[in-house]
């Protein structure tokens, strides 16, 4: 049986190997996030086998909302990979955020936070097991695994 790996919010560049989704209408993705009706189309439930996600979490307007729709199309024992922001390099990525995608290169469809938002926290209370914790420079690196 084949593994999927879904890097969501992969926008314009995915990792190889893994298929795409994002919540922007880009051609050539393999899923899309359908954030109001809070769905991935075209994926069905507990097939993934691995999310990926990277510089993403803080662009999602509700994280609570899209990990419990994320958790939907996991099968038991998968993983969510996460590399985000630092908590001590927030106010400076919200600061260079705002620079590229209000300025340099305009696209006011790109949301992102103001603040930190603590995700750990979410994913411990829908009982997922952090599995491996990394600081890479102003990001962090943790692996979820849904139990």
């Amino acid at each position: 049986m084949e593994c999927l790996k879904i890097d969501f919010g992969c926008g314009y560049k995915h990792k190889e190997g893994y298929k795409t989704c994002d919540i922007t209408n880009l051609p050539n993705l393999d899923y899309y996030y359908d954030e109001e009706n809070d769905k991935i189309l075209y994926l069905g439930e507990s097939s993934v086998d691995e999310f990926y996600l990277r510089n993403v979490v803080h662009h999602i307007k509700d994280i609570t909302k899209t990990f419990h729709c994320l958790d939907k199309y996991l099968k038991k024992g998968a993983i969510i990979t996460i590399i985000d922001v630092r908590k001590e390099f927030y106010k400076e990525n919200y600061y260079l955020d705002n620079l590229w995608y209000r300025i340099i290169i305009p696209r006011e469809e790109i949301w992102f936070s103001s603040t930190y938002r603590d995700y750990f926290k979410i994913l411990e209370e829908m009982n997922y097991q952090k599995v491996s914790y990394s600081i890479e420079e102003e990001k962090e690196v943790s692996i979820w695994k849904k139990l």
